[in-house]
């Protein structure tokens, strides 16, 4: 059953679970997906309502089009939250292969270098598009219904737990790859990416706090 499939219940219950999947790759896939989500909820509660309609047409089009980006970035946090588990199982498997021969080790070492790169694609790529996620945010924050205001802000927040967490994810694989030449590469994007992240969320609380509990 694929993840969207679950009930929460379901979902807590198997997280809570001995079994090693789902894991942090695919809870940071589900929280990717609820900051979209609340993200979403704002721009539904803005659209053809009457300040909405009081803008022009191109502000308009710019709004209805990072809306349709926004459940459209839902939907791929969901794909990547089933990709995280289906690779990081992929690699376990590996692992179970045997290693009896020196063909047998060279094809399970084989197997689990790429596997590894695998596992480690899911995380990367939702920290990478949760990051350019942002913007949608801001865009949220600058026209939508002032009432939800606060959503958009926990959306920022969400984001940023979900990056952080890909990150982590991605560095657990990535450790066991430090000789490889992009590793080097791949690690300074992930620590650009974090820092970043921080600043953006912190950025967009600090708009959010200003108009929903400002001060004195």
């Amino acid at each position: 059953m694929e993840f969207k499939d679950y009930r929460v219940g379901e979902f807590i219950e198997d997280l809570s679970s001995s079994s090693p999947s789902p894991g942090g790759g695919s809870v940071a896939g589900l929280v990717s997906a609820l900051a979209g989500s609340l993200n979403s909820m704002v721009y539904s509660l803005t659209v053809n309502k009457k300040s909405f309609e009081a803008l022009d047409i191109d502000t308009k089009k710019v709004i209805l089009d990072f809306c349709e980006a926004s459940k459209k970035f839902t939907k791929k946090s969901l794909i990547l939250m089933e990709d995280d588990r289906r690779y990081f199982n992929e690699l376990m498997d590996c692992y179970k292969l045997k290693k009896d021969t020196d063909e047998e080790k060279e094809k399970r070492n084989k197997g689990i270098l790429e596997g590894t790169l695998k596992a480690m694609k899911a995380p990367l790529e939702l920290a990478k598009e949760g990051y350019k996620f942002y913007d949608n945010i801001d865009i949220a924050v600058k026209y939508g219904n002032k009432m939800l205001l606060s959503d958009a802000g926990c959306a920022a927040i969400l984001l940023h737990a979900a990056i952080e967490t890909s990150i982590i994810n991605v560095k657990v694989n990535l450790n066991s790859l430090r000789e490889k030449s992009f590793s080097k590469g791949i690690e300074m994007e992930i620590a650009s990416i974090e820092v970043d992240s921080l600043k953006r969320k912190e950025a967009i609380c600090k708009k959010v706090n200003e108009i929903i509990y400002p001060g004195k």
